[in-house]
C-alpha cells in the first residue's frame, strides 16, 4: 500500500490497453461484485451506468465505502449494456491500478 499498489483482482489497471481486462458480464444477468479491501485504507468504490445493492436487503447506490479489512457484497443489473468504468475515487488510487472495465453487449 505504501508503494501506492492497488488493482482489482490481483491486476493493475493497463492504461495502455483500458478494456483488455475487462470483467465480462452478460445482459439481462444479476451480477455480485465481492469487494474485499486488504489495505489501511478507506476505498470509496464506484460502478459507472449502474446502481449496486448492498448486500440482499440494502440500499442502492453508485459509490460504496471499502472500510479497511472489509469485505462487501454489491449486486447489479447488467441493464445497460456498453463499458462501464469501476474504480477508487480516490483519484490516485485509480491512477495507480484501482480501477477496471465491466463490458457486455446488447
Amino acid at each position: 500500500m505504501a508503494n501506492f499498489d492497488w488493482g482489482l483482482n490481483g491486476r493493475r489497471f493497463d492504461h495502455e490497453d483500458p478494456t483488455g481486462g475487462a470483467f465480462q458480464v452478460a445482459e439481462g444477468q444479476r451480477v455480485r461484485l465481492t469487494l474485499t479491501n486488504t489495505t489501511d485504507m478507506w476505498h470509496p468504490m464506484h460502478l459507472h451506468g449502474h446502481h449496486v445493492q448492498v448486500g440482499a436487503d440494502g440500499p442502492r447506490k453508485d459509490t460504496v465505502n471499502l472500510l479497511p479489512g472489509q469485505t462487501l457484497s454489491l449486486d447489479f443489473d447488467a441493464d445497460n449494456p456498453g463499458l462501464w468504468m469501476t474504480h477508487c475515487h480516490n483519484v490516485y488510487h485509480g491512477e495507480s491500478g484501482m480501477m477496471g472495465v465491466v463490458g457486455y453487449s446488447a
